[in-house]
C-alpha cells in the first residue's frame, strides 16, 4: 500500500510540474448512479447472466468534484454509495463473504485527458481520459483500500454541462476486486485562465501568450489595420488585408514597399505601375505613355517600323535609317544640298569633343570650339541641314537616360541657333541608351556612347 501511495504521490507532483496551458473553467463538480460488480472479476462467464449482479438503484449515488491543474491532468475527489444485493453476492465465489448492504467508496484520482491540445482539440465535446488513483471502500463496515484504475469520457453538450462515464477495476488490499461504472452530469464553472491579461480565455485566445483583442481571437493588432500581428508583414504600419497588411497609398494591392509607383495604381504584373496604352511597357519607361509603341522606340509609336519614334520621325510612313532623320537617302530633294563627305568627317572629328557636365544639359567651356567649328562648316552651305541625335550610356534608369539625351540634344540645337543656324534646318531627339557605339562593359566604352551625333540630311 505504502508503494501504491508514494507512486501516486509521484504522478501528482509531475502533474503539477507540467506547464500550465489555456484551461478554461477549471472546477468540475458533478452527481450521478454508480455500480459496483463483483461478478465480471470472481464469477464464470457463462454464470454472469443468471446471476447479474448489479448494484445501485438509488439517485444520486454517485458525487464528484474536480480541478483541471492544466490540460493534460485533473484531480477529482469521488464519494458514492450503493445499497448491494447480499443474496445475489453470496451466490459468487467470493473468497470474503459480504453480509452488510452497505456499500461505501471514498477517494480520489487523477485523470489524464487526451483532449489537450496534443492528441485531441482541447475544445472538442468528446473528451477522454484514464485515470488511477487511491480510495477507499467500506464492505461489512470495514474500511479496505483500495486502487481504481479505470477510462473514462467526457461528453459536452455546451461550454459548461456535459455528461460523464467512467468505468474502472479496483484492487482492494485483504478483499476481493470488483468493477465500478459510473455515470451522471458534470459542471464546469470558475474563472477562466487568462494569462496575457487580455479578458479572452486561453482556450479561445489564439495568441494565448500575447495581450489583443476579441475580434481577432485575442491576437495583437498593434498597427489597428484589422491584420494581426502574425499575418501582418508591416505590423507598426497601417496598410490593408489586400496587401498583408502593408501601406498600400494607390490602393492597387500591392505595398508600397514593394510597389515601384506607390502613388499611381498599376497591376502587380507591372510591379505597381500603370501602363495607360497597354504597350507593355511601364508608364515612367514609356516615351509616349499615352500612344503605344514597341520598346524599341522606348513606347512610341513607329509607323514605319523603322526605330525612329513617329514624333521624331521626319518620313513616319517611310522607313529610314537614324542617321536621315527617317527618311530614305534616295529621295534626296534638289534643293536640299547633301555636304562633301570631308566636310561630314570634320563634324564628326569635331563633336567627339562635344562634352556636358554631369547629368546635365549643360555644355562645358571645352566643347565650344568644335561647336563653333561645326557652325562655319553649316554656314558653308545654307541649304544643308542636320539631325542633332543624344545618347547616353547604360548607366541609371532607363526613363531618365532618354531624358537627359533628349536635352542634350536639344542644348546643342539651342546653341547653333543662338550662333545664326535656322532652326528649321536643324532637328533635335534623344534616344537614350540606343544605338550604343560599344558594348557597355567598361568606363571607356561608355564614354564613347556618351555623345550627341550630328548629320547632314536629305531631306
Amino acid at each position: 500500500m505504502k508503494k501504491i501511495l508514494f507512486l501516486f504521490a509521484i504522478a501528482l507532483f509531475m502533474s503539477f510540474s507540467v506547464k500550465a496551458q489555456s484551461v478554461y473553467h477549471p472546477w468540475i463538480i458533478g452527481v450521478g448512479a454508480n455500480y459496483t460488480d463483483f461478478n465480471v472479476i470472481n464469477y464464470p462467464v457463462g454464470d454472469q447472466f443468471q446471476d447479474a449482479n448489479w448494484m445501485g438503484k438509488h439517485l444520486p449515488t454517485m458525487l464528484r468534484f474536480g480541478r483541471m491543474l492544466n490540460n493534460s491532468f485533473t484531480l477529482t475527489a469521488v464519494a458514492s454509495q450503493v445499497t448491494l444485493d447480499v443474496d445475489k453476492l453470496n451466490r459468487i465465489p467470493l473468497d470474503n463473504n459480504i453480509y452488510s448492504d452497505f456499500f461505501w467508496k471514498v477517494g480520489g484520482q487523477l485523470e489524464y485527458h487526451l483532449a489537450n491540445g496534443y492528441i485531441i482539440n482541447e475544445k472538442s465535446w468528446f473528451a477522454p481520459y484514464i485515470f488511477s488513483g487511491v480510495s477507499g471502500s467500506t464492505i461489512n463496515e470495514v474500511t479496505y483500500a483500495s486502487v481504481p484504475m479505470g477510462v473514462g469520457f467526457n461528453i459536452w453538450v455546451s461550454e459548461y454541462v456535459g455528461f460523464n462515464f467512467q468505468g474502472s477495476y479496483d484492487y482492494i488490499f485483504d478483499f476481493d476486486d470488483y468493477m465500478h461504472y459510473s455515470a451522471g452530469i458534470i459542471v464546469r464553472f470558475g474563472k477562466a485562465i487568462d494569462k496575457d491579461k487580455d479578458g479572452i480565455p486561453d482556450l479561445y485566445d489564439a495568441c494565448p501568450e500575447t495581450p489583443g483583442v476579441e475580434l481577432h481571437d485575442g491576437c495583437p493588432d498593434t498597427d489597428g489595420d484589422g491584420v494581426v500581428d502574425s499575418l501582418d508583414k508591416c505590423p507598426d504600419r497601417y496598410g490593408p488585408a489586400s496587401a498583408d497588411g502593408c501601406p498600400d497609398m494607390d490602393g492597387d494591392g500591392i505595398p508600397d514597399h514593394l510597389d515601384r509607383c506607390p502613388n499611381e495604381p498599376g497591376t502587380l504584373a507591372n510591379q505597381g505601375c500603370p501602363d495607360t496604352d497597354g504597350d507593355g511597357i511601364i508608364d515612367i519607361e514609356d516615351h509616349c505613355p499615352n500612344g503605344p509603341g514597341p520598346a524599341a522606340t522606348h513606347g512610341c509609336p513607329d509607323a514605319d517600323g523603322d526605330g525612329v519614334p513617329d514624333k521624331w520621325d521626319l518620313c513616319p510612313n517611310e522607313p529610314g535609317p537614324i542617321s536621315n532623320a527617317g527618311c530614305p537617302v534616295e529621295e534626296a530633294s534638289s534643293t536640299t544640298i547633301i555636304i562633301p563627305v570631308e566636310k561630314q568627317e570634320a563634324i564628326q572629328m569635331n563633336q567627339k569633343n562635344i562634352e556636358f557636365d554631369i547629368n546635365s544639359a549643360k555644355l562645358r567651356e571645352s566643347s565650344i570650339e568644335s561647336l563653333d567649328n561645326i557652325i562655319k562648316i553649316m554656314k558653308e552651305y545654307p541649304q544643308s541641314r542636320y539631325t542633332v541625335y543624344g545618347y547616353t550610356d547604360d548607366t541609371g534608369p532607363a526613363f531618365f537616360n532618354f531624358n537627359l539625351s533628349k536635352q542634350r540634344a536639344a542644348s546643342v540645337k539651342e546653341y547653333f541657333v543662338k550662333n545664326g543656324i535656322a532652326a528649321d534646318r536643324l532637328e533635335s531627339a534623344g534616344f537614350g541608351e540606343q544605338n550604343p557605339l560599344l558594348p557597355n562593359t567598361s568606363e571607356a566604352n561608355r564614354k564613347m556612347n556618351r555623345r550627341v551625333e550630328i548629320n547632314s540630311i536629305s531631306k
